[in-house]
């Protein structure tokens, strides 16, 4: 490939980082951290449209332009790969990152200033691998660490890879280099060459889109997440149980059958006693601070592992693992004590609640809606019974 048809290259990477500024300016995200990643997305394609500048100089001042370019360059893609960091969340100290992203810009600077042709192919080559050897490696780690593989996670480190495995190879040559050093200080073998300059021309708006669809589906998650919550107590929505539930049900049942003999699901079912009552004195505003409050208490004694959503008015409905029947009762009576051991201190003072609750264990391949409904009945037992008491279903249900 000729020297203009990597200039060319050139121009189509500063043209791609300008619409890659474009296309990144037009997210929006509510977390400081996503945000973060995207104001360095938005300084790397700035820093990188300057191959939009170095494609249209004349030939003779190319050499010149490329030299003042390639610091700038490294810059870019110091803060690509910052930006990659903040947005899996791998904290990187600003100070540090300031350090780094300046820092291998400036020795790109001096090498090509101050040293000879060798030694500066030798010093891009290795800054380069160092930024995508270094982005690549981060982008494993986050991978093998995570529960669910997105594909713009994959993408992030295909590209990674690709640009990871041109750069060490053109390192590897620039060590064996023979001949005159080209303008456009791509030091890559002929073989390679046309390669490695269509993917310096693509690499700014390939990122780009995969970062948009990456924020994206984030997004997205967060919304339906959002849905599955309920907006006043912070804890799952009826839909929200249903979906998850299901799929605790269905872990239960698929896990290995020794598992499955020594542990089951238990589902609660609590009303708040006499809520009404609590309306009718204080005002619904007060309403809402008891049922936050009860939200609070039953978040602070579940396990991890527990489910608990807001069912329905004052309703809640909580699903966990348990190894018995009888430790399902005992969970059951231990929210129902700290329930009623800590009142609500609300606006018009403290108020004292109680619940009552009614207790299912499931052990077999039972729909949740059958679980639910035992449960259900167990609770209008409580409740007929005189509430604040936890009723279990016997054992041969």
């Amino acid at each position: 490939m000729a020297s203009i048809d990597v200039f060319t290259c050139y121009t189509l990477a500063g043209a791609g980082s300008l619409f890659g500024l474009g296309l990144i300016s037009l997210v929006r995200a509510e977390s400081p951290r996503v945000r973060r990643a995207l104001w360095l997305y938005r300084l790397a394609f700035l820093c990188l449209a300057g191959f939009l500048w170095v494609g249209t100089l004349p030939v003779a001042q190319r050499a010149q332009g490329m030299h003042a370019m390639i610091g700038v360059a490294a810059i870019g893609a110091s803060l690509l790969a910052w930006g990659f960091r903040q947005l899996n969340g791998q904290r990187t100290p600003p100070v540090l990152g300031v350090a780094l992203t300046l820092g291998l810009g400036s020795v790109l600077w001096w090498a090509g200033a101050a040293t000879s042709d060798a030694t500066f192919a030798v010093v891009e080559a290795s800054v380069m691998s160092f930024i995508a050897v270094g982005t690549l490696i981060d982008q494993g780690v986050l991978l093998r660490r995570a529960t669910v593989r997105r594909g713009g996670e994959l993408a992030l480190l295909l590209v990674a890879g690709l640009f990871s495995l041109d750069w060490v190879l053109i390192l590897w040559h620039t060590l064996h280099w023979v001949g005159p050093y080209p303008d456009h200080l791509l030091f890559a073998p002929d073989w390679l060459l046309p390669a490695s300059a269509v993917g310096v021309g693509l690499l700014p708006l390939s990122v780009a889109s995969v970062v948009f669809a990456i924020v994206n589906d984030r997004l997205n998650q967060q919304l339906r997440e959002r849905a599955l919550r309920d907006d006043l107590t912070g804890t799952l929505s009826r839909r929200g149980l249903r979906e998850h539930g299901e799929r605790m049900l269905a872990g239960q049942l698929a896990g290995p059958s020794a598992v499955r003999r020594d542990t089951g699901i238990a589902a609660l079912m609590m009303d708040v006693d006499h809520f009404k009552a609590i309306n009718d004195r204080h005002g619904h505003q007060v309403g809402d601070e008891v049922l936050r409050h009860l939200s609070g208490v039953m978040t602070e004694h579940l396990r991890d592992d527990a489910l608990l959503a807001r069912y329905g008015g004052e309703e809640f409905t909580v699903l966990l693992p348990v190894r018995s029947r009888h430790d399902a009762e005992t969970v059951a009576e231990r929210l129902r004590q700290a329930i009623e051991a800590q009142p609500c201190d609300s606006r018009v003072g403290r108020i004292r609640v109680t619940v009552s609750i009614g207790v299912a264990f499931h052990q077999t391949a039972h729909s949740l809606d059958e679980v639910l409904s035992r449960a259900d009945t167990r609770l209008y037992e409580a409740k007929q019974a005189g509430r604040n008491r936890v009723i279990c279903e016997p054992l041969a249900a």
